[in-house]
């Protein structure tokens, strides 16, 4: 990569990489065309190419960089880590990516496109990192949580699992980007987990 990438102004900066994420976002990678890329963000290929000299370094680039914002930018600043219900903090896990979504659609839609890319431009061990990462998430929510209100038999990781891809499909499905289009999509999802909630957790705790 070429480091005057980040000489540029930082709007320019922002409108490349949006640009790219937002087509990336659309097409797998090897149907993304980075004359469309350029065309979005104003650049000639040429240009494009001298700053990422090929489609794979720059998505690449992108990759880590929606990782960063998503995670250590993003998800670590806004969500509140002391709630303990199972239900009540996926739902204010739902509201942030909602917010998400609705601030950086064409980041969102690229983490999502990435997660379930399936040409060889990630590589086995940067798809193991994001396979763990997803893992690790998973499991550190679940031990912060009060999960003796479930019913006995029930195993929370296949519930989270549940509702974690229920909500992307929704999004994907959806293609949600407005705020109107994005409470719609946060109350389905809300029905959707309180009407689990009832079917799983003991009666003393509803």
């Amino acid at each position: 990569m070429n480091e005057k990438f980040f000489s540029l102004p930082e709007k320019r900066q922002d409108l490349i990489r949006s640009s790219a994420m937002l087509e990336f976002g659309e097409n797998t990678f090897k149907k993304t065309s980075a004359d469309a890329i350029a065309k979005r963000a104003g650049v000639s290929k040429g240009l494009l190419f001298h700053y990422f000299k090929d489609k794979r370094e720059l998505y690449l680039y992108l990759y880590q960089y929606a990782l960063d914002v998503c995670v250590k930018h993003y998800m670590l600043r806004t969500y509140d880590f002391g709630e303990t219900d199972f239900f009540l903090a996926l739902e204010m896990g739902h509201k942030v990516k909602m917010d998400l979504v609705r601030r950086y659609p064409g980041l969102f839609r690229f983490v999502m496109r990435t997660y379930y890319e399936r040409d060889s431009v990630l590589s086995p061990k940067l798809r193991r990192g994001l396979d763990d990462l997803m893992e690790s998430t998973i499991r550190d929510f679940l031990s912060r949580m009060d999960l003796y209100k479930f019913k006995d038999g029930v195993d929370p990781y296949q519930v989270i699992r549940l509702l974690l891809l229920a909500a992307e499909g929704m999004l994907a499905e959806t293609n949600a980007s407005t705020a109107e289009e994005i409470n719609a999509l946060f109350a389905e999802y809300k029905r959707h987990a309180d009407m689990l909630r009832q079917f799983l957790y003991k009666e003393e705790y509803l």
